[in-house]
């Protein structure tokens, strides 16, 4: 695994011709590949987790499919199976692997239960584009796993997420769009949401379902990947400026995650094939000063 984090300054260009730093935006990455083997390893962790837990794994469900065909490919590599070798069971081997770094860091959490038995509930394929309840669950655990590397503290708590940050509790409103359309409402929700429960809020928008639906991206380098990836995040915040700017404005939400997840091929970069996540942080300038000094303190966690 792999994670790098950076800041930088928006410049936005204006009717009047000149350009000026319109807020802050950062951003960070991850991406994965593993051994076959590891990936097996990691599908049975998540069988012992379930069974552990007392929550039923269907064999019907989509969960239970991906876990199958973690064994299926790690056992006909070995064995040199080439007609069992698809591109089809890699791809979906690669999404079981990062659903599987989302569910293992729930063994430690009192309340899995309902986190496990949702993630049997819907539609897991990450490469068709279907709204399920088991998606939005894992765009939580994402967050959380990722997070609790930065803030060992976070835990899965309404608005979706808690993290301290100084004296404030920071609460993450989780949200998975399947359309552009309606994002206000959208907002608007995670602003209740986070006003019910902590001090200051971000939302965070996941953008997976908005990607073409059965693609990869392929790129000659891991740093254009993760431009590209960035590229995605940043067109979606300049195209709904006004809505996210109408929210952080008031300072009722001190910042916005933007992240999209893709498969990616990277000939010559170690394993070709990688999960690759970059999720963009922006907010804008003018937040009280005790929230400003949150931010900061946010941000400076995530950069270390």
């Amino acid at each position: 695994m792999q994670t790098r984090t950076r800041v930088q300054t928006i410049w936005q260009p204006h009717s009047s011709g000149l350009t000026i730093p319109n807020g802050t935006h950062s951003d960070f990455s991850s991406s994965s590949s593993e051994t076959y083997l590891q990936i097996k390893e990691k599908a049975k962790s998540v069988e012992a987790l379930y069974r552990d837990s007392d929550v039923p794994l269907p064999r019907n469900c989509d969960l239970s499919k991906l876990i199958s065909d973690a064994k299926i490919l790690s056992d006909a590599w070995f064995l040199n199976n080439k007609e069992v070798l698809t591109i089809g069971l890699l791809f979906r081997v690669l999404h079981l692997n990062r659903i599987a770094e989302a569910i293992l860091p729930l063994r430690t959490v009192p309340d899995r239960a309902k986190y496990l038995a949702s993630l049997t509930s819907g539609n897991l394929n990450l490469f068709q584009r279907h709204r399920s309840l088991a998606k939005n669950i894992l765009w939580e655990l994402e967050l959380w796993s990722s997070l609790r590397e930065k803030f060992p503290d976070a835990s899965l708590s309404e608005p979706d997420i808690l993290v301290r940050v100084d004296k404030s509790t920071v609460g993450i409103a989780c949200k998975k769009l399947y359309s552009e359309k309606h994002l206000q409402n959208v907002l608007s929700e995670a602003v209740s949401q986070v006003e019910s429960h902590c001090d200051v809020g971000i939302v965070a928008v996941n953008l997976d379902e908005l990607v073409p639906p059965n693609t990869f991206l392929r790129r000659p380098s891991l740093e254009i990947t993760e431009q590209s990836i960035t590229d995605i995040n940043n067109r979606f915040l300049v195209s709904h400026d006004r809505h996210f700017r109408k929210y952080l404005a008031s300072g009722r939400l001190i910042a916005a995650l933007v992240s999209t997840a893709v498969v990616a091929h990277i000939p010559g970069n170690g394993p070709a094939w990688n999960n690759i996540r970059r999720a963009s942080i922006w907010t804008i300038p003018g937040l009280p000063v005790e929230k400003e000094k949150t931010l900061r303190i946010f941000y400076s966690k995530m950069m270390n």
